[in-house]
């Protein structure tokens, strides 16, 4: 399995349990699955949760000393253990916060679990409506994670696949390219990131995991700093970072949009959108003598 078949199988989840609002209602997402959630507070901080069998039924405990968004996604990873029935590649029963939070050499059962949580707390069909009302930009992703109650890493993920522009979002850790997800616009422009090779120079991610004293930074940077075969009539990308000291991670937003072409691209095109001259008609446009001085 891959994350294309996930992300179909998070989203017909979704519509089966009949969710229609946010934030997602969990308790009703673990019940679709024969499952119930209970939060505990006696969990070491390293600890997430786990799962096990209780009665025929799936018990998930999750750690409520962690916030709420955390609690959430747990749940949710949980849940997407027993919808895709894969079994659990993170070292024993628990889930650590550690192989929850890091990226780095995380198995693929593990990935594609974060993806069908992130694609259940943030449904498409409610989630692709609200990135269309706003403009690319961590301070956009930043508000709907919140009115989603979502980490900022799940909902930038959601938020590049979702875009209506070439778009992508990388998570940096370590200073290597951990996951990178892209918007259908940018792939078919044949938008291609490596991942597992370290953060290009040049980049402001590179800038900011390099002890830069900022935690955030937004340039406009060479295209192929990022896409090593360039991205066809785009010399620039937008790069918007942020930095997660916490984990040694970085969140990174690009795009592109129609200031970032060339001047003479930009000037063809706004070329092509002006409007046709007026049909002559034979009678001038200038005023009349009389109302000359």
């Amino acid at each position: 399995m891959d994350e294309f078949p996930t992300i179909l199988k998070a989203r017909q989840f979704v519509r089966n349990a009949g969710i229609t609002s946010v934030p997602v209602d969990i308790e009703r997402l673990a019940a679709a699955t024969n499952a119930k959630i209970k939060i505990v507070h006696d969990l070491n901080d390293d600890e997430s949760g786990q799962t096990f069998p209780l009665k025929g039924k799936h018990i998930i405990t999750v750690n409520g000393n962690h916030r709420e968004e955390r609690q959430r996604f747990t749940a949710l990873h949980e849940i997407a253990h027993i919808v895709l029935e894969l079994p659990s590649q993170h070292h024993g029963p628990k889930l650590t916060t550690g192989a929850l939070m890091r990226y780095g050499r995380r198995p693929q059962e593990e990935m594609l679990c974060d993806v069908f949580a992130a694609e259940c707390l943030l449904p498409h069909e409610v989630f692709s409506k609200d990135v269309s009302d706003v403009d690319i930009s961590m301070e956009a992703v930043k508000m709907l994670a919140d009115k989603y109650k979502a980490s900022v890493t799940s909902t930038g993920s959601r938020f590049a696949v979702n875009a209506n522009e070439p778009c992508a979002f990388v998570l940096s850790e370590g200073g290597q390219i951990r996951y990178v997800s892209r918007s259908k616009f940018l792939r078919e422009m044949n938008g291609w990131i490596e991942f597992n090779v370290p953060v290009p120079r040049g980049s402001v991610t590179h800038r900011l995991m390099q002890g830069a004293s900022k935690t955030e930074d937004y340039d406009e940077i060479a295209t192929v700093t990022w896409f090593n075969n360039g991205v066809r009539n785009f010399d620039l990308v937008a790069e918007e970072a942020l930095l997660l000291k916490e984990w040694d991670q970085c969140l990174s937003l690009l795009w592109f949009d129609e200031s970032l072409k060339p001047a003479r691209e930009q000037r063809e095109a706004n070329e092509d959108d002006e409007p046709l001259l007026k049909e002559l008609d034979g009678i001038l446009p200038w005023p009349s003598k009389g109302r000359r001085k």
